[in-house]
């Protein structure tokens, strides 16, 4: 009996049987951490970092090594980060209760304090040794390479871009100084806002200046994720007909999240008509998407001036050579300082992103709403 479940999965971390290919990406991440060579991975949002890092991890795990996975995003201040980081080595060692023995003896100036979930899981907060408002987690930072043996740790930092809110630069300065001696960790560092992450890490004046080995993570291949969507809709018994699934890569700008995302819908539209997966059905699906990220769409371009509305719309039609004089005629886009800084935001706020001399959307579903504003 064919089985009746979407197969396709967008908007979290997900592992087989959504996960698609990236076996080349996985065997070359995993020997150049286990050799201890860091790394710094870039791309725009939703081409998979996250769901590729969390399945090397597990991998990796599953061979004897530590790991542990920070995101960024969830660090809110130093005291954070040291609280997140010091429950994820605890849950990579055996018998907590021992380890926390252990772990105290390695930090001088920090206290774990330990509470229970209702899991029966132990919650961190960390008790400071010093004056009221130090907050010096150094030390932490350390306790990998105090802890390792004959494996190493691997360690990924997701979005790490984001230390930037941290009073970053001192922060990066603490980091980097006990990074640097450790022989047996390797660490990813990962990041969506390109810019941000690629300054930190080829900048001289940056404390991360050419600290890890610098990698892209692009687009899947287009066949294989064409065969992929073919297979998913075959396996649940819906039939898509021939040149549909170049037609989801093509509209989703072969972004992996977005080409799960039309599949799903496209999915859901076909088993509500009781139809194969043809252009009308594509087309629902499409507009469908559009509907329900109305307001998102809405609240974004809102946010930004009119001038910055205006440079977004431009580029939208036209992503080349954008500051030259024949553009900013063309969209009456005045002065090139001011498109710098309006393109300077874009790009900060992550709405586009600049490849070589072209500026592309990261969602290609706000692109063609904004062909209805």
């Amino acid at each position: 009996m064919i089985k009746r479940e979407n197969p396709f999965r967008y908007g979290i971390a997900v592992d087989y049987p959504y996960f698609v290919d990236r076996e080349q990406e996985l065997k070359d991440y995993s020997k150049w951490l286990i050799s201890g060579q860091s790394l710094v991975i870039y791309s725009p949002r939703r081409y998979g970092k996250t769901s590729l890092m969390l399945k090397l991890l597990r991998k990796l795990k599953q061979e004897g090594y530590h790991t542990v996975y920070i995101d960024f995003f969830r660090v809110t201040s130093r005291r954070r980060f040291g609280e997140l980081y010091y429950s994820e080595i605890l849950k990579q060692l055996p018998s907590w209760q021992k380890t926390i023995k252990k772990l105290s003896s390695l930090t001088m100036r920090i206290r774990p304090v330990i509470s229970i979930d209702e899991q029966g899981m132990p919650v961190v907060s960390l008790k400071f040794g010093e004056s009221p408002g130090s907050e010096d987690i150094t030390e932490l930072f350390d306790l990998p390479q105090k802890l390792s043996d004959k494996k190493r740790w691997i360690i990924v930092f997701d979005e790490f871009q984001e230390i930037n809110r941290l009073n970053g630069d001192s922060f990066e300065k603490e980091m980097r100084a006990s990074l640097i001696h450790h022989t047996n960790v390797g660490y990813a560092f990962l990041g969506s806002k390109m810019h941000m992450l690629l300054n930190m890490f080829t900048h001289e004046n940056r404390a991360f200046y050419q600290f890890g080995r610098i990698t892209e993570l692009k687009k899947l291949p287009f066949k294989i994720m064409e065969e992929y969507l073919e297979s998913g809709c075959k396996k649940t018994g819906i039939n898509i007909k021939e040149g549909i699934a170049a037609g989801i890569i093509n509209t989703c700008e072969a972004i992996p999240h977005y080409i799960q995302y039309l599949a799903s819908a496209s999915w859901e539209e076909a088993i509500e008509s009781k139809a194969d997966i043809d252009e009308v059905v594509l087309r629902k699906a499409v507009q469908k998407i559009l509907i329900n990220q109305t307001d998102y769409f809405t609240s974004q371009y809102e946010r930004l001036t009119l001038h910055q509305q205006n440079v977004l719309k431009a580029i939208s039609i036209e992503n080349k050579n954008i500051f030259n004089t024949e553009f900013m005629e063309k969209y009456n886009l005045n002065a090139i300082s001011s498109v710098q800084r309006s393109v300077e935001r874009l790009l900060a706020e992550s709405i586009i992103v600049r490849q070589q001399n072209t500026y592309l959307f990261t969602d290609p579903f706000f692109k063609m709403w904004l062909g209805t504003v």
